[in-house]
């Protein structure tokens, strides 16, 4: 392969790319009762079903890729090719009420004559008519004036296989015809649509590549198992999991910082007590004095009541907070067992003095929320409640004398 032949494999390459972010964009479009197929019909198509099951309104879109972008003019070849396409896909599609042929482009249109026709084409068929058969008588004559040894003229053979068609399938065509014209990035159109949905600014961009990656991996998985690539609105929402995605991507990821404000803020009562609790009982069976007990009670109080706020707020869920707690419960456990391997239950002085050192190395531990860590004042809390609940302990023995 020469570097010209490269050159022509890597723009198909993108030509597919687009192909597939236009199908993106599509689907994120979908209504129910709608349908998205990929090189079925057409590049892409969409059928919307009536309630009797049968197909209400049949969309066909032919995608159009141009790596240098400007204008379609009245000779332009992607356009021929498409109208060539269309009077061959027609006679096989499935039975309808309602056709569109959208032709879906990223160059500008221009202002010549048959493109400015096909703006408006249910307003100028039989114009369109006759600049066909005109077109097709110039560049036959054209044509015929070429010495042997000339390149032919790529565009003619699908002039011609056009200006052929029947004026009765001609009419269909251009009954149906739009143009989708639109010079903008496709990856910024995107963003645009999940902006509409609701998504912040700041997870724009992650949730693009979440929506992207989701379809290539169904896209791939159905096309290794020989099945169509077909997707339902149902399908693209739940199976492929855009409502989940959009629903993570409106969740703002929580601000674990500001419960050091919300903990420095607080105004503590004169009097403030927490001797009914498990975790008072705990704390002062190993010697942790009253002032400090008090502390860590209103780190915990104050705790719980931050992770129900961000729960409440949708930006921490339930499931993430019982998974942070099971992670604390296991680096406990790691501290726990390493610091009473050797403790004796009968020799108490040497038993209060690992039980504190479990407990001092506890509250100095690290927990992290996903990439995010705690805050100090917040990990002492969750440990707290732990305690509380009671799922771990100080002393060796803490099942047995605290958990009943």
């Amino acid at each position: 392969m020469n570097h010209s032949d490269k050159i022509a494999a890597d723009k198909t390459s993108l030509g597919f790319e687009f192909q597939d972010l236009v199908y993106i964009e599509k689907l994120i479009e979908l209504r129910p009762g709608q349908k998205l197929g990929l090189e079925l019909h057409d590049d892409i198509h969409v059928e919307t079903a009536a309630e009797d099951g049968s197909i209400d309104d049949l969309l066909l879109i032919q995608v159009k890729h141009s790596v240098n972008e400007g204008n379609i003019t009245d000779r332009d070849i992607d356009l021929w090719k498409t109208l060539h396409n269309w009077i061959k896909l027609i006679p096989d599609l499935p039975r309808h009420r309602k056709l569109t042929l959208q032709l879906y482009t990223n160059k500008n249109l221009n202002n010549q004559t048959f493109v400015s026709l096909l703006k408006a084409s249910r307003q100028n068929i039989q114009k369109i008519l006759d600049h066909i058969r005109q077109t097709e008588k110039d560049i036959s004559s054209a044509e015929s004036k070429k010495k042997p040894d000339d390149s032919p003229n790529p565009l003619a053979a699908y002039v011609k296989s056009v200006s052929q068609a029947s004026d009765q399938d001609l009419t269909l065509i251009f009954s149906c015809f739009e143009f989708h014209s639109d010079s903008s990035a496709v990856i910024a159109r995107l963003s645009a649509a999940l902006r509409q949905l609701a998504v912040p600014t700041t997870r724009l961009e992650d949730t693009r590549k979440h929506v992207i990656g989701a379809f290539k991996e169904s896209k791939f998985s159905k096309i290794v198992q020989g099945q169509k690539v077909v997707i339902s609105f149902d399908d693209f929402r739940t199976k492929m999991g855009f409502d989940r995605i959009i629903r993570s991507a409106r969740a703002e990821p929580a601000d674990f910082d500001r419960f050091i404000e919300i903990y420095y803020n607080y105004q503590r009562p004169d009097k403030l007590s927490f001797s009914n609790s498990r975790f008072y009982e705990q704390l002062k069976d190993i010697g942790i004095g009253e002032e400090e007990i008090v502390t860590r009670g209103v780190e915990m109080m104050l705790a719980e009541k931050f992770m129900e706020s961000l729960k409440d707020s949708g930006s921490f869920t339930a499931s993430e907070n019982s998974i942070l707690e099971n992670k604390a419960v296991s680096e406990w456990e790691t501290l726990h067992n390493h610091l009473h391997r050797r403790t004796q239950e009968d020799d108490e002085p040497t038993h209060r003095i690992a039980s504190q050192d479990c407990y001092d190395k506890t509250m100095l531990t690290s927990l992290k929320a996903g990439d995010i860590e705690l805050p100090r004042n917040l990990i002492c809390g969750k440990f707290i409640k732990l305690s509380d609940l009671p799922r771990i302990g100080w002393r060796k023995n803490w099942q047995s004398k605290f958990k009943k």
